[in-house]
């Protein structure tokens, strides 16, 4: 066997990886359905659409699921071991995409924790193709003033053909043993997610339940769960890494606690700061709406004062 990589190696310079694929499923007589199939029988999911781009070199594999499946890939086009792989070669770096949007660096965005921005990395592969249309964040907070569910609704449109997952991260207001629950609501499930107890911090991948083609336009939507915590929260942050057309964000109080005052506050991806004072309504409800929202940090502030105290009292009478 190391006699024959560097045969192997010799016989495939010059090549590209499409190229050596597409001669490989000519040459078998399968069709992309059928080398599916195949795949599925090995335990690798791969779809159709997937494998053109591949052959066709519009995408190659760079998923561990993807990467994975090149050794079955090459077993059912009868390739030598690693002829395939070894064109691949190293990861390619990933621009902004068709889409050309304007974006936040991760690492700009989360703390510099060297666990955080790994398990981001691994997560996050096609967050850049996915145009956001809108989002609608709904904080909902109990009579004991502390945090109950986060729910979110994103519209997404892709930019680019083969895009099936959405990353989601998730801070605590402090560390907490028990990590926040995420819990899919439409059109998604739970690929992944890890928690980091000592740092409060969630890091998911949430699977849509098709791969979108480029143009397509898919509605998710979730929910995360909260721990039981002893102290009152003050603010909900929302910090955005790309463009959204339509955001709008709002915290729900419970009746038995509505605090006395509330403000909002925006910073964007060139550090410009503007915010105001933001009213409480008659369902227990502070909102905001914005129209073409870019990277940055939005934030909802509010204070307490007796309103937290006449809830917990409600409470335990």
């Amino acid at each position: 066997m190391a006699d024959g990589v560097p045969r192997l190696v010799d016989a495939l310079e010059g090549r590209s990886f499409d190229r050596v694929l597409r001669a490989a499923i000519q040459r078998s007589g399968l069709g992309l359905e059928r080398i599916r199939y195949r795949l599925a029988q090995r335990g690798h999911r791969v779809s159709v659409a997937a494998l053109s781009h591949w052959q066709s070199g519009t995408r190659r594999p760079e998923r561990r699921e993807s990467l994975a499946a090149l050794g079955p890939l090459e077993e059912v086009l009868d390739l030598p071991v690693g002829a395939l792989t070894l064109l691949l070669g190293p990861r390619r770096s990933r621009g902004p995409g068709r889409a050309g949007q304007r974006r936040l660096p991760a690492a700009s965005v989360w703390p510099s924790d060297p666990r955080i921005l790994p398990l981001l990395r691994g997560v996050d592969a096609e967050d850049e193709f996915l145009v956001r249309l809108s989002q609608h964040d709904l904080l909902r907070v109990g009579a004991d003033g502390t945090e109950r569910s986060l729910r979110v609704r994103l519209v997404l449109r892709a930019a680019r053909s083969g895009v099936s997952r959405l990353p989601v991260a998730y801070a605590l207001d402090q560390p907490h043993s028990q990590g926040p629950e995420i819990r899919p609501v439409r059109h998604c499930s739970v690929d992944s997610a890890e928690y980091l107890p000592d740092l409060g911090y969630l890091v998911a991948s949430l699977a849509f339940d098709r791969e979108l083609a480029r143009g397509d336009v898919i509605m998710v939507e979730y929910e995360v769960r909260c721990p039981a915590v002893e102290v009152p929260t003050t603010f909900y942050e929302r910090k955005l890494r790309f463009p959204v057309h339509e955001y709008f964000f709002e915290v729900s109080f419970d009746p038995q606690a509505t605090p006395t005052r509330c403000a909002w506050r925006m910073t964007d991806d060139k550090g410009a700061t503007r915010g105001g004072e933001l009213r409480v309504d008659q369902s227990h409800c502070a909102q905001l709406a914005v129209s073409d929202a870019g990277p940055g940090l939005y934030a909802l502030h509010w204070e307490w004062e007796q309103a937290i105290r006449v809830g917990l009292a409600a409470q335990g009478g």
